[in-house]
């Protein structure tokens, strides 16, 4: 519980901070398409912990090239994720069948779904003008993406111009971005 009120008050001491800097950080860009690869680090919020999705360059699988990002738990363990676009469709790595899963599709249209590379799990665009509130933004115009796995089923929300923004399960907030990672 204490953990809880920690990450609490630093996303409030954030929100506060940053106000100025919060009309960009929640605006996006409605030009640019829902799921970017971003260049920089994001900081996320994960049900009662957080991590950094820190892109720390390109590295090439199998011939193909791909951005590599590093996802640093709070807990300490690294995650490597490894993303690549093409003509506007995002595929992820998966190590489990050494291939590709399609993380976005190129033309999104509600009702669309697609399986992973692993075909155990699926996903479904539900919407393209969702609405999520977080503590930190109050966010509309979204891409809204059911993901069914075996552990469960989870809602993502994507922006445009800035890509992965939090999710929900049973339509509870357990995933959002945040500004910067709060203070320990």
């Amino acid at each position: 519980m204490p953990k809880n009120i920690i990450i609490i008050f630093c996303l409030i001491t954030s929100v506060s901070f940053s106000q100025s800097e919060g009309q960009s950080f929640c605006g996006g860009d409605p030009e640019a398409p829902f799921f970017t690869l971003h260049s920089g680090t994001k900081y996320i919020v994960w049900d009662n912990t957080y991590y950094s999705e820190k892109n720390v360059g390109q590295k090439t699988i199998n011939g193909v090239e791909y951005t590599h990002y590093q996802q640093s738990w709070e807990s300490g363990p690294i995650q490597d994720l490894y993303l690549r676009e093409v003509d506007g469709t995002v595929y992820q790595f998966e190590d489990c069948c050494d291939d590709d899963t399609v993380r976005l599709p190129s033309k999104q249209q509600v009702g669309q779904t697609w399986k992973t590379a692993d075909e155990l799990s699926i996903y479904e665009i539900v919407a393209i003008d969702g609405k999520l509130k977080t503590p930190v933004c109050e966010y509309s115009n979204l891409l809204v993406l059911k993901s069914t796995f075996q552990n469960g089923e989870f809602t993502f929300y994507y922006q445009k111009g800035y890509g992965y923004v939090g999710a929900t399960v049973n339509d509870q907030l357990i995933s959002f971005v945040i500004p910067r990672l709060p203070k320990k």
